[in-house]
């Protein structure tokens, strides 16, 4: 008998769309080579960030990219040695910089974070998750007048959007953070934005409660699906397991699955790092993005964590000690009374596409196959609108016509 739905992968956007599914009454197996939440969700920033409203990709990228590839301590960085092999998709993240294609692609980023909170509402409530999610807005600083020079056209298209922000300058940052150093010239304060102050608890819980509920959660490395006219048979298990549809949400690790069906994606992985150190003193009130150096500072149940920048290297290099070094010179250059004690260090692949938009539908050659996956720097915000979409799509429904910039048959 064929299982209803076997969703591949349990990090943040897996587990949403399991815990959604089960929600909804569906026969639901997880499938993952690791627990819960231990690949990318457990070492990402924690933002909750519904006024994003570009993709990486931009018009103004291409005045900058040249001082982040030749600065080591740039927020952005290739290993030269993997660049070969980089080098095709780059030149496609390249191609979406320009006016035409980022303004569409911005449509597609603005349709999946504007709703996070609401998106996120039922399956908050449905793990008992209250108390990891604080809707404690967001803190955008600048240390140089040409870095908050460059942020003036954010500024005005979040106005043009109608979104709430406050501008701020000066001692006005500082009675936000106290902690924060004087260095911070600009400011843009962001109520509607929060964070999630333990990503790797989330994704547990998630997971958790679809057990609780029915569903079936499997550690197991799957091997290769099999689509064919009675289901998808799933392999790597022992024996294999017949789904009715496969929900695939295994971040950068998709494309082995894609690839013995005769297509994939353009995804790379955009390593990031993050240092956490226990608290001392009082916490952060919310995090804080430091815009210049694309760090973030999340207050999180186990410490004060940092985290941010972007490494091209592949899956296979060893994390890059220089990476760490550079958090913790942030750190201290943020914080300057902060003591750098002990804590854990992380690096992990955030699954990226060209255009800055995940996979979110059926696979065009094999309909019950549905991907969600490709979610980049932003896969917590965006898990929870994916979740919707998926369940939606699942039950027979129509894709909605603003849903058309996440077709996988744009890739596919």
């Amino acid at each position: 008998m064929a299982e209803e739905i076997v969703v591949i992968g349990a990090g943040i956007v897996g587990a949403a769309c399991a815990a959604r599914l089960t929600m909804a009454g569906r026969k639901v197996v997880v499938i993952d080579r690791v627990l819960p939440g231990m690949s990318c969700s457990f070492g990402n920033a924690g933002g909750l960030s519904p006024t994003i409203s570009f993709p990486l990709a931009t018009p103004d990228m291409y005045r900058q990219i040249p001082g982040w590839m030749l600065d080591p301590e740039g927020p952005l960085v290739v290993d030269w040695k993997y660049l070969p092999r980089a080098l095709p998709w780059l030149l496609r993240f390249l191609r979406e910089g320009s006016a035409a294609r980022s303004s569409q692609a911005a449509q597609g980023v603005r349709t999946m974070m504007r709703a996070v909170f609401e998106d996120y509402a039922p399956l908050i409530a449905f793990s008992r998750s209250e108390q990891l999610i604080h809707h404690a807005g967001q803190l955008y600083v600048f240390d140089s007048d040409a870095g908050f020079a460059k942020e003036q056209g954010a500024i005005a298209a979040r106005r043009a959007l109608g979104l709430a922000q406050q501008v701020l300058a000066g001692s006005e940052i500082q009675a936000f953070e106290p902690q924060l150093s004087p260095r911070f010239k600009h400011g843009v304060y962001l109520p509607s934005h929060g964070h999630c102050s333990n990503p790797q608890g989330f994704v547990q819980r998630l997971v958790e409660a679809s057990v609780s509920a029915g569903a079936r959660y499997l550690q197991a490395e799957v091997s290769r699906i099999e689509p064919g006219p009675d289901g998808v048979l799933v392999h790597g298990l022992g024996s294999p397991l017949l789904a009715d549809q496969v929900v695939l949400a295994g971040g950068v690790w998709s494309n082995a699955l894609l690839r013995p069906l005769g297509t994939s994606a353009p995804l790379e992985s955009q390593r990031g790092y993050h240092i956490q150190m226990p608290y001392q003193g009082s916490a952060l009130g919310r995090n804080v993005f430091w815009q210049e150096r694309k760090t973030l500072a999340t207050p999180m149940d186990a410490g004060l964590r940092f985290a941010g920048t972007a490494e091209i290297a592949g899956l296979d290099a060893k994390p890059n000690e220089r990476r760490f070094a550079l958090l913790h010179k942030v750190a201290a250059q943020m914080f300057p009374g902060l003591e750098q004690v002990s804590g854990s260090r992380w690096m992990g692949h955030r699954p990226c596409t060209p255009d800055s938009l995940p996979l979110i539908g059926a696979h065009p050659q094999h309909r019950n196959i549905v991907c969600a996956f490709g979610h980049g720097h932003v896969g917590l915000s965006g898990a929870a609108f994916t979740s919707r979409a998926v369940a939606h799509l699942l039950a027979g429904g129509a894709p909605e016509p603003s849903w058309s910039a996440f077709s996988p048959a744009r890739y596919l």
